[in-house]
C-alpha cells in the first residue's frame, strides 16, 4: 500500500540475515505496475490479433521458413473445404496446382533474398480437388535483426469476379452462336502470324469460306435451322485443321481459318479439299437432310502480302472466284499457287490409282564394265505410264509419293518388278547380268524394307549378288544408328550396296567405311565437263583413288563421251553409264541391246591392240 493507501502490485523478495549477534529480516520490493501495464496490454493485443485472426474476412495462414502451415484462421480453411487442424503441418505448395508447385517454391525462396512481399492472381486447389481463384499475397515477416521468422499468406476469393471476366472475354473475343473466333480475335491472330512470319520466314496461309445458297435454307426452314446447321458446319471446320490453327466465323455465313507454319501452299490445298470433304457429308437438321457445300479462297503470308486488311480482302476476291468456278472448289488468289496445288492434289489421287492399273513400268539404263565393255548390269528406273499426259519422269511424281507414303507401295512394287527383270535378264543373257535398284528416304525407313527384299528374292530365285540396292549419304547421316542396323540387315542379305550420287551430299568416304558398302557412284554432274572442266576431274580422280583404298568399286554416271570414257579407263573407273552406251530403254530393249556392239567398244579394242 502506498502512502495514499492505494494497492499497487510489487516484486518482493527477502532473506534472513544476522547483525551483531541478533537476526533480521531483508525485504526488497520493486514497485511492478508498469510491467503488469505493459503485460495486460500484450495479453490485449494477443486477444485483439486471434480475434481479427479468426474472424478476418479473408483467408489468414502462417507459414514455417520450410514452407508449412503452422496456423491458419477458420476463413482459410473454409474457403479451401479443410478443417482447421488438417492444414496444420501440410506444405503451403500443396494449396497451388502441380504444375505451378516448382515456380511457387522458387517464389518463396525469392523473398528471402529480395522484396519481402508477393501479390497475385492464383489458382488455388481445395482438398475436395476443386479450384479457386484466389487474390494471393505474401508478406515475410522478420525479426527487429532483420532474420526471417515466417510468412503471413492471405487469400481472397476471386473465383466470380474471373468468371465474369472469362464471360465478358468470351463475348469480346468468340461468337455467341458458334464459340468459333469472332473477327476481332481473328483479326488479333493474324497480326500474330505475319509478324511470327517476317521473324521465322515460315508461311501461314488465309482461308475464307462462304456457304453456298445458305440463305435458301434461312428462308425455307427457317432461322431455328440456319443457326443449328452454322453451329454443325462450325464443328465439322474444326475437325479439319490442327490446334494451333484458328476457325472464325466473321459474320452470316462467312467463315475465315489461319493455318500457321505450313510448309507449301499445297498444305493449305490439302486442308480446303479436306473441308469440302467434311462439308459434302449430309447434316440432319431437325429430321431435315441437307447438304452443305462452300466456296474457299486462299492467300498465303507473306507472299501475297503482310498487310491483314489486303489480306483478307485477296482471300475475298480468290473464294468468288471459286464461286465462278462453279462453286464447291477452291481457288487460289496466287494463278501459280493454285495451279501448282491443283496439279499436285491431282496427282497425288491418281497416284492412288496408277498401281491398281498397272500404269508403272521399270525402265532400264545399262552399266558397262570399262575393262571389258560388256553389259554387266542395269540400273531400274521408274516411269509413269499416265493415260492422259503421257510418260512422266520420276521427278515429277516421286517427290509428292514420298509425301504422301504411297512411295512404299510403289518402291515394293519397283523391288518385285525389277528383282523378276534381274532374273531374266541373267536366264536370257546365259550370265549374271546385276539389277541396281534405288530406294527413297521413306522407304529406306519403312520396317518391311528388309521382308520385301527378301520376300523378293526368295519368289524369284534371284542370287542376291545379282541385286544392288542403291541409297544415298544423306538416308545414311540422317539417323546413322538406324541406318547401320537397316544396312546390316540388307548387307546380311547377301545383297550389294552402293553410294547412289556420291559428291553432292555429306561426301565423306572415310565416313562411310563404317559401313558395309560395295560401290561408289559418281554423281553426273562431276563427270559431264570432263576433260573441260580440270576441276572435276580432280574431284573425280580422288573418288576413285579413295574408294579404291577402302576396297570400293567406282561407277561413273552420265558418261557421254570417248573422251569421258577413255579418262575413267586411264583412272582404272570399274564401271560406267551413260548415253554413250545407252538411255534407260525397256526391258525387252534390254535383250536386244546385249548382243550388240556398241559405239565405246571399238575405243577398247584399238586401247587392246595400242597395248599389245
Amino acid at each position: 500500500t502506498t502512502k495514499l493507501g492505494d494497492l499497487i502490485p510489487c516484486l518482493v523478495s527477502a532473506t534472513s540475515l544476522e547483525l551483531s549477534g541478533e537476526p533480521y529480516i531483508l525485504a526488497i520490493s520493486k514497485d511492478i505496475s508498469a510491467q503488469r501495464a505493459t503485460e495486460a496490454r500484450l495479453r490485449g493485443s494477443e486477444e485483439r490479433f486471434r480475434g481479427i485472426f479468426e474472424n478476418a474476412p479473408i483467408g489468414i495462414m502462417l507459414v514455417d521458413m520450410q514452407g508449412h502451415i503452422f496456423q491458419a484462421n477458420h476463413t482459410a480453411a473454409s474457403l479451401l473445404a479443410y478443417d482447421e487442424q488438417h492444414m496444420t503441418g501440410i506444405h503451403v505448395s500443396r494449396l497451388v496446382p502441380p504444375e505451378e508447385r516448382a515456380s511457387f517454391k522458387e517464389t518463396l525462396a525469392a523473398m528471402t533474398r529480395r522484396e519481402a512481399t508477393h501479390k497475385s492472381e492464383r489458382r488455388m486447389v481445395c482438398q475436395n480437388g476443386l479450384e479457386i481463384w484466389t487474390n494471393f499475397h505474401v508478406v515475410l515477416q522478420r525479426s527487429s535483426d532483420g532474420d526471417s521468422l515466417y510468412y503471413i499468406v492471405q487469400i481472397a476469393d476471386i473465383s466470380d469476379i474471373k468468371q465474369g471476366q472469362q464471360r465478358m472475354e468470351q463475348m469480346a473475343f468468340y461468337d455467341t452462336l458458334t464459340n468459333l473466333a469472332n473477327r476481332r480475335l481473328f483479326q488479333d491472330r493474324l497480326h500474330q502470324a505475319i509478324e511470327h512470319s517476317i521473324r521465322t520466314n515460315r508461311a501461314s496461309a488465309l482461308l475464307f469460306l462462304d456457304l453456298d445458297n445458305f440463305k435458301r435454307v434461312n428462308d425455307t426452314l427457317g432461322h431455328q435451322v440456319g443457326d443449328h446447321l452454322l453451329r454443325e458446319v462450325a464443328s465439322r471446320l474444326q475437325q479439319c485443321v490442327r490446334k494451333e490453327d484458328t476457325v472464325a466465323r466473321t459474320g452470316g455465313d462467312e467463315f475465315t481459318i489461319l493455318l500457321t507454319e505450313i510448309g507449301t501452299p499445297s498444305d493449305a490445298a490439302l486442308v480446303a479439299q479436306k473441308i469440302l470433304n467434311h462439308l459434302r457429308e449430309p447434316f440432319t437438321i431437325s429430321n431435315h437432310p441437307l447438304i452443305v457445300t462452300t466456296s474457299i479462297g486462299i492467300t498465303v503470308v507473306p507472299g501475297d502480302g503482310l498487310d491483314p486488311n489486303l489480306l483478307l480482302r485477296n482471300a475475298d476476291l480468290a473464294m468468288y472466284k471459286a464461286k465462278e468456278h462453279g462453286r464447291n472448289n477452291y481457288q487460289f488468289y496466287s494463278q501459280d499457287f493454285n495451279t501448282n496445288a491443283v496439279k499436285h492434289l491431282r496427282t497425288e489421287y491418281e497416284l492412288r490409282q496408277a498401281l491398281d492399273n498397272d500404269e508403272f513400268e521399270l525402265y532400264y539404263q545399262p552399266k558397262i564394265s570399262i575393262r571389258t565393255g560388256k553389259i554387266v548390269g542395269v540400273e531400274s528406273l521408274i516411269r509413269w505410264n499416265h493415260p492422259e499426259r503421257g510418260v512422266l519422269m520420276p521427278d515429277e511424281f516421286i517427290t509428292i509419293a514420298e509425301d504422301t507414303g504411297s512411295i512404299i507401295d510403289i518402291g515394293s512394287w519397283i523391288i518385285e518388278t525389277a528383282c523378276r527383270a534381274g532374273r531374266h535378264l541373267s536366264d536370257h543373257h546365259g550370265r549374271p547380268i546385276q539389277v541396281a535398284i534405288n530406294i527413297s528416304p521413306r522407304q529406306f525407313r519403312d520396317p518391311n524394307l528388309i521382308t520385301t527384299v527378301r520376300r523378293s528374292l526368295r519368289e524369284t530365285q534371284l542370287d542376291p549378288q545379282h541385286v544392288e540396292i542403291e541409297i544415298t549419304e544423306t538416308m545414311l547421316m540422317q539417323d546413322v544408328e538406324a541406318a547401320q542396323t537397316t544396312v546390316n540387315r540388307l548387307a546380311e542379305l547377301g545383297v550389294h550396296l552402293a553410294i547412289d550420287d556420291f559428291g553432292t551430299g555429306y561426301s565423306s568416304l572415310n565416313y562411310l567405311k563404317r559401313f558395309p558398302i560395295n560401290t561408289v557412284k559418281v554423281d553426273r554432274s562431276f563427270v559431264m565437263d570432263i576433260p573441260a572442266n580440270p576441276d572435276d576431274m580432280a574431284i573425280t580422280r580422288a573418288v576413285i583413288a579413295m574408294a579404291h583404298q577402302l576396297k570400293m568399286e567406282v561407277v561413273a554416271e552420265g558418261v557421254e563421251t570417248i573422251e569421258q570414257f577413255s579418262f575413267l579407263s586411264e583412272h582404272h573407273c570399274e564401271y560406267a553409264q551413260g548415253w554413250l552406251f545407252s538411255k534407260a530403254i525397256p526391258l525387252q530393249q534390254v535383250l536386244d541391246l546385249l548382243p550388240q556392239v556398241l559405239p565405246h567398244q571399238q575405243y577398247i579394242q584399238e586401247r587392246n591392240a595400242a597395248n599389245s
